[in-house]
């Protein structure tokens, strides 16, 4: 006997869960209030906006709301929402009689975004990937789905723990390079002949050449520009070993902690329904004003720095985000998935919550849609105009390709089951080509 459920198969529409929809519609265009800016600069521009883009005025405002509430917490809810599909998929199987497969299927579910990561990232030339992460960190997380929701939570927030150590050892580095500098320097002020050893010497010139790299030398900019706006090929040629970096090195000291830790957690909170909307009402209230919290400090922080120059020999200030980041991040996406959730509870913004439902059925395409418009507007190939939007600009760029892949959502879903890429996906995941049209 078959130990197969002839009713198994991917979710129907019927049995989708409107809430997830609807915050993974959120996550996919709140992205984008990032990633525009990594479509439009040198990626040094992402997190020091005094590298290009613009620092002051309207672009330094922008920059601000940026880093208090997107920066990274758009891709942490992805990820938390990403574990939480894991679980949701392995209860639906074991309901319907064929749990013994669910292993096999998660499985071959996240492995099939590892060749689709490959190619978002080598030949549509979009250096932010994270399908190529999930894949791989997926596979570790199927593993722990069958624990409680408890220790997945905290299995979640600790292996995020990570980033103290690592952001500690960097600081500790960076500061041992300034202490040599300025023992160098004390040595030529007393003495403007002293001969100062190598390795003070050394570590003066690294700390110079550090603290001097923001700004940028406007040569060192026009390099990067020009490196950019290039033909297809070229370009290719360019990013080829960056490309190679990140989805190796990278992900074995970065991501492995931050994806793995959000997919953890993302887990732990669908047992307990949160994505679901099953808590109570003060829970989500009390989620949303420690975010809002949270985001207040991230205000007073960006300040700070700003009030350095954005310099990057400010290690005090850099290790406060570094040992935070994580966490912090965690916290605001849920604060931003509790308002949904509380907005959809009181049956409000119903357009608004349509709309960001209909991107969320088709996250994988949306979010590969946006690839296609980012590099097309902004890399030589095609319209070039990589290096010439200021920050805050940019903004209404992100608007226009969010209102573009909000219609190709509705629209498509009048006609079709699943986005294009949710399609092939699911196809591949159960080697079995499935209905498309409704």
């Amino acid at each position: 006997m078959s130990l197969v459920s002839p009713h198994a198969g991917p979710v129907t529409t019927a049995e989708r869960v409107v809430s997830l929809d609807v915050v993974r519609g959120l996550a996919v265009l709140g992205i984008l209030v990032m990633n525009i800016v990594e479509f439009a600069w040198p990626d040094e521009a992402y997190g020091n906006p005094a590298f290009a883009g613009g620092c002051a005025g309207c672009d330094l405002w922008t920059w601000y709301v940026q880093v208090a509430l997107f920066d990274g917490k758009m891709r942490a809810l992805f990820s938390m929402l990403f574990g939480a599909g894991l679980v949701l998929v392995a209860e639906r199987m074991a309901q319907r009689g064929d749990g013994m497969s669910a292993t096999d299927l998660l499985l071959r579910r996240c492995l099939w975004l590892v060749p689709f990561g490959i190619v978002h990232r080598f030949f549509l030339q979009w250096t932010g990937d994270i399908l190529y992460q999930y894949g791989l960190l997926g596979v570790l997380a199927v593993t722990f789905r069958h624990l409680r929701a408890r220790t997945l939570i905290i299995a979640g927030l600790v292996w995020m723990l990570a980033f103290v150590p690592i952001g500690l050892r960097r600081y500790q580095a960076q500061c041992e390079t300034r202490s040599q500098a300025e023992q160098a320097e004390r040595m030529l002020a007393a003495d403007a002949n002293a001969t100062v050893p190598a390795e003070l010497a050394a570590a003066q010139k690294r700390w110079q050449t550090r603290a001097a790299s923001i700004p940028p030398k406007p040569e060192v900019l026009q390099k990067e520009l020009a490196e950019v706006r290039v033909g297809y090929w070229q370009l290719f040629r360019n990013r080829w070993d960056y490309h190679h970096n990140f989805q190796s090195s990278f992900l074995y000291y970065h991501w492995i902690f931050d994806v793995l830790g959000m997919m953890l957690l993302g887990m732990g909170l669908a047992k307990t329904g949160f994505f679901h909307g099953r808590w109570r009402a003060s829970a989500y209230v009390g989620v949303l004003i420690a975010g809002a919290l949270t985001t207040a400090a991230l205000f007073v922080w960006a300040m700070a720095w700003q009030a350095t120059g954005f310099s990057v020999v400010a290690l005090e200030l850099r290790l406060i985000q570094d040992l935070t980041y994580a966490h912090s991040r965690a916290l605001v996406a849920l604060a931003w998935a509790s308002a949904l959730l509380l907005v959809l509870r009181a049956g409000v913004l119903q357009m608004l919550t349509h709309a960001l439902a209909a991107v969320g059925r088709m996250a994988f395409s949306c979010y590969i849609l946006q690839t296609v418009l980012g590099s097309l507007l902004f890399y030589g190939y095609g319209f070039g105009l990589f290096g010439t939007i200021p920050r805050a600009w940019l903004m209404v760029v992100m608007l226009g390709m969010s209102i573009v892949q909000v219609v190709f959502a509705l629209l498509w879903l009048r006609a079709f089951r699943f986005g294009p890429l949710e399609w092939a996906w699911r196809s591949l995941t159960w080697w079995q080509r499935q209905p498309l049209r409704r």
